[in-house]
């Protein structure tokens, strides 16, 4: 399992619950390794594998964040994070394209598409979870 060969990172007791966070990944791994880092960090994960299903689960539970996958089974992360960019209910949740896409002109991609950040596959958790905590931070000074 990916999260096992993973640098533990610190569980803070004192955090309170944070939020959701939508993780979308047609890897089951690598969503249960961003779960168990987010969790640690006060949120509460929720996990799916399917483009259509994160976007209704977005308009449904309005997560502090998104954390989406390029490549997914049914949709192209670039689509889920377009809809949602657009929509006025989730418009304004942050979202954080993950990909392993050597595209060159992939930064442009996904700026076009309205997500906020893009992490190239494959990355430390650690570094996600930053990304992550920062994106929501910045999310509500707007």
């Amino acid at each position: 399992m990916i999260a096992d060969a993973i640098p533990e990172l610190e569980s803070d007791p004192t955090l309170d619950f944070r939020g959701e966070v939508l993780i979308c990944d047609d890897e089951p791994d690598i969503c249960e390794s961003l779960a168990l880092f987010v969790r640690k960090r006060g949120y509460d994960p929720v996990v799916t594998h399917m483009g259509s299903e994160c976007v209704s689960l977005a308009m449904k539970q309005r997560p502090a964040a998104i954390l989406l996958d390029v490549n997914l089974p049914d949709l192209s992360g670039l689509d889920v994070c377009a809809q949602l960019s657009d929509a006025m209910q989730t418009r304004e949740i942050p979202i954080i394209i993950l990909s392993a896409s050597g595209e060159a002109n992939m930064v442009q991609q996904v700026r076009r598409c309205g997500a906020r950040f893009y992490v190239r596959k494959p990355y430390d958790p650690n570094t996600v979870v930053a990304i992550l905590e920062q994106a929501i931070q910045d999310s509500q000074s707007w």
